[in-house]
């Protein structure tokens, strides 16, 4: 559950009265997640918690879902009728002042608020904001466990690469006929072996594939051909539940030697990756407030002085919790702006990619903001392309 003094603090900071979570069959994840309300539990009826700067919780839970807000302390309205609960949404409103709920206009992860509850509330007298400040103060970041976790399936995710890369090297030198299929499941066999979790098959494109940032093989995928670029997308978590994800994309060529455009097209992707962590040891250096949209202009920036603007498809990064991706602050000034600030303990990715006609590239590390620096985990960044051995 959210620190109850963290999120007061929080409040306070910024001007609010309050949070009020709403969920109904647990369509609100933000809500859940805060409140520490198990997906299994029954949540057929809506329920609501207000937590408020100068007064206890105030649950409103259905009576015949009565028990599902016990673990949390604080004041329980029950009702049964729609009467009852618009009264008790009455009661439970801090009389004056703004209150934050989970929607918002610019960043779609953190909206579930629907319409017909927000006008509802706001014939109650409710001053409605966005609670994504919130979130990325009180949700988007990890503690010492959850980095301990993350930093363990990093470790696993940089081994599992070098050693598929390592066998496609030998079987394409004996060969053998090896496919995107092929790569993508010795991955996910290797992840479920180091006792990791997954969310998802991990991406293994080659050749055109690679031009698409979220390319998934169907079945067995495209045939492996000599001078192919070959690109990694592979993220998983410990399986206990909190644990926090890595994430990491690694890129190669199916060749001894990469062609010229190859070379120059993972020299940029290189450089836009250094230019997003150069900027962040520069203003935490300094202690000045970066944004996520702060960092993904300077990689922008970076790809396009090298003639590569037209190539980005893909925002630089995103924020990395319990979820591959989490509430906090993406590294995003184009798709979805986000210049909420990167905190002490926020966890992301930097994956600044080029998407052309004929082939893509993308290179990804993870990155926490820890003692006022930014700590690249898993092992050493990716320096030069992957090739055949």
């Amino acid at each position: 559950m959210i620190d109850r003094e963290k999120t007061r603090k929080a409040l306070g900071e910024q001007g609010l009265s309050g949070w009020l979570f709403y969920n109904v069959f647990h369509r609100d994840e933000i809500a859940d997640l805060a409140l520490e309300v198990p997906r299994e539990r029954s949540n057929t009826r809506p329920w609501v918690c207000v937590l408020s700067l100068d007064r206890q919780p105030i649950k409103i839970v259905h009576r015949i879902e009565a028990s599902i807000l016990d673990h949390l302390p604080g004041e329980t309205i029950p009702y049964y009728t729609r009467e009852e609960f618009v009264r008790a949404l009455r009661s439970a409103l801090p009389e004056k002042g703004r209150i934050a709920v989970d929607y918002s206009e610019s960043i779609p992860v953190g909206s579930f608020l629907d319409h017909g509850t927000a006008r509802l509330l706001q014939s109650l007298g409710a001053s409605l904001v966005p609670s994504e400040s919130l979130v990325s103060s009180c949700l988007g970041t990890i503690d010492d466990e959850g980095r301990r976790s993350h930093e363990a399936a990093a470790r696993v995710l940089y081994a599992t690469v070098a050693d598929a890369w390592a066998r496609l090297s030998r079987m394409l030198r004996e060969g053998r006929v090896l496919t995107e299929g092929d790569v993508r499941d010795w991955i996910v066999e290797a992840i479920a072996s180091a006792g990791l979790v997954i969310d998802g098959p991990p991406i293994v494109g080659a050749g055109r594939h690679t031009a698409d940032p979220h390319f998934q093989a169907a079945g067995s995928g495209a045939a492996l051909e000599q001078g192919d670029v070959v690109q990694f997308d592979i993220w998983a978590r410990e399986k206990a539940p909190g644990s926090v994800f890595a994430d990491i994309s690694w890129v190669g060529v199916c060749a001894a030697s990469p062609a010229p455009r190859q070379r120059e097209v993972f020299e940029a992707v290189r450089l836009a990756r250094e230019a997003a962590v150069s900027l962040l040891q520069r203003r935490l250096a300094e202690k000045t407030p970066v944004s996520g949209a702060d960092v993904d202009q300077a990689a922008r920036a970076a790809l396009a002085d090298r003639g590569f603007a037209k190539g980005i498809r893909h925002r630089t990064g995103h924020s990395i919790s319990a979820r591959v991706h989490g509430f906090g602050v993406n590294l995003d000034s184009v798709e979805f702006p986000d210049n909420r600030i990167l905190a002490e303990g926020a966890c992301f990715s930097i994956e600044p990619g080029i998407y052309l006609d004929d082939f893509g590239m993308r290179t990804e590390i993870d990155c926490i903001i820890s003692g006022g620096q930014p700590v690249v985990t898993g092992g050493p960044r990716q320096a030069a392309l992957l090739l055949l051995e």
